[in-house]
């Protein structure tokens, strides 16, 4: 059985190919910034792949929006 490390790490590669543009760091990184949200939830041993899935969208979206916020914030200084 796979470790719920393993599964964030296969989510990312198989589901998220923008990801492979981050460094070998950045990317495990990353792997671990998920994996450490969702081991500190609730019931982390229950979450699902679809589960995971919808948590990196969400993650890599908001990430975004921050960025952009950031970039209009330099802007209009």
């Amino acid at each position: 059985m796979q470790t719920i490390y393993h599964i964030v790490a296969e989510v990312c590669a198989r589901d998220f190919p923008i990801l492979a543009k981050l460094s070998v760091n950045q990317g495990h990184k990353f792997v671990d910034i998920i994996y450490e949200d969702i081991v500190s939830g609730d019931n982390p041993t229950e979450i699902t792949e679809q589960q995971i899935f919808d948590y990196v969208e969400e993650f890599i979206a908001k990430s975004i929006i921050k960025m952009l916020i950031s970039l209009e914030e330099r802007q209009d200084a």
